[in-house]
């Protein structure tokens, strides 16, 4: 299932929910020539098709992402994430029972510092984190209870959680993602440091708008950001990070419960302004907010209202060298991709992959999003340019 392109699991769901292909695409909106195409997947659907599909089929959009759990989570492509489940079942109990010495809490930050700086920048980050988050989460578990739950062991175990929540989501795991951004936030409220609190919020939120709960996000959002207020006056640069990560929260909410004027308006009001007062270049706590962060998210809010044109015209804007964080630098790729998927400009669309592959080329070993693009375009190249798709599909494992 979740290595099922995403033509393939909407006609999976419609046909299990026994609808025709014309009475689906009526209700979402679109020809049965366009549901025809999406399903034999020489057509990628944009958002917000996809959303109104998954409303018609009675799924959550997650599930034709392909981000379903699948039976077999150690399957060859990430033989580590059933490390990373064991490690969320070790409670205290089991924890202190596990095997190795306990480091010191300087140790274990160092440890965590080195995993969140792979996530950011390391091109082979999965293999990275993955290698090294199960023993965080049991180390700093285990910190918590055997320091007394002091607040630099609280600290550093909702940092591990945070780092988790990014990770699951990327590996299709949306299903663990509340669970681990619930317990950084458990153990960021016992520090009670508003920043550290407000970061563990943000992963909430983010972990709300993968699990297709708009609405609540932007509740959470909202909220949180007006705990902020009080300390911008006097802000430093890592408050203005988390009240602007916030406001993109809010601003993707707002977008996906069909506002995007109000969407727009965080962008260009709140948002760029704490942008102007942080600066490209940091990384508070795994937001990665500035000025072109809120570029990035101006070119998605575009594309997801079916804006492509304006979409396109503010990529050009956009200078993604500006930011420290490999998984932002190809998300505009990747914007830009579906863009021109859209308009039918395949070549355009292989050129940004293959942009993105030469950055992080093991995104296209667990992102589904980007394998179903690739699949897309092994249909529709043309011959001047299919050998090379086909070349980029077989060394991500996509053809036989």
């Amino acid at each position: 299932m979740p290595d099922m392109p995403i033509g393939g699991l909407v006609r999976l769901y419609r046909i299990e929910r026994r609808r025709s292909v014309v009475s689906v695409a009526t209700r979402a909106g679109i020809t049965a020539r366009y549901l025809e195409m999406i399903e034999a997947d020489s057509a990628t659907p944009s958002v917000p098709v996809l959303r109104r599909l998954a409303k018609v089929l009675g799924v959550r959009t997650a599930a034709l992402l392909g981000e379903a759990p699948s039976e077999d989570h150690e399957g060859p492509i990430n033989p580590r994430l059933a490390e990373v489940e064991r490690a969320l079942c070790t409670y205290r109990s089991l924890a202190l029972s596990a095997i190795g010495e306990l480091p010191t809490l300087e140790e274990l930050a160092a440890q965590i510092r080195a995993a969140q700086q792979s996530w950011c920048i390391s091109p082979t980050k999965y293999s990275d984190v993955l290698r090294m988050l199960p023993t965080l989460i049991v180390h700093s578990e285990r910190a918590v209870h055997e320091s007394g739950r002091s607040r630099q062991a609280c600290r550093q175990a909702s940092e591990v959680y945070q780092l988790a929540r990014a990770v699951l989501k990327y590996l299709g795991r949306v299903d663990l993602g509340g669970l681990v951004a619930d317990r950084s936030m458990r153990y960021a409220e016992e520090t009670e440091d508003p920043l550290l609190i407000a970061a563990a919020t943000w992963n909430i939120g983010h972990s709300m708008l993968s699990d297709d709960m708009p609405g609540a996000a932007l509740d959470i959002a909202m909220k949180s950001s007006e705990a902020l207020e009080p300390l911008l006056p006097e802000g430093t640069p890592e408050v203005f990070s988390l009240y602007g990560g916030m406001q993109l929260v809010a601003t993707l909410a707002a977008l996906r419960i069909g506002d995007p004027w109000r969407a727009r308006e965080l962008l260009r009001g709140p948002a760029r302004h704490a942008a102007d007062r942080v600066g490209d270049g940091h990384n508070y706590h795994g937001t990665v907010f500035g000025p072109t962060n809120v570029g990035i998210h101006a070119v998605r809010v575009e594309y997801e209202s079916g804006e492509i044109a304006a979409a396109l015209r503010l990529s050009d804007n956009v200078d993604i060298t500006l930011t420290p964080s490999l998984e932002r630098k190809t998300s505009l790729l990747y914007k830009v991709a579906q863009c021109y998927d859209s308009r039918g400009n395949d070549t355009a669309v292989f050129v940004h992959l293959v942009k993105a592959e030469r950055l992080c080329p093991e995104d296209f070993q667990h992102r589904q999003d980007v394998r179903s693009m690739v699949r897309t375009l092994v249909k529709r190249a043309k011959p001047s340019y299919a050998a090379e798709v086909r070349e980029l599909a077989g060394r991500i494992g996509l053809l036989e």
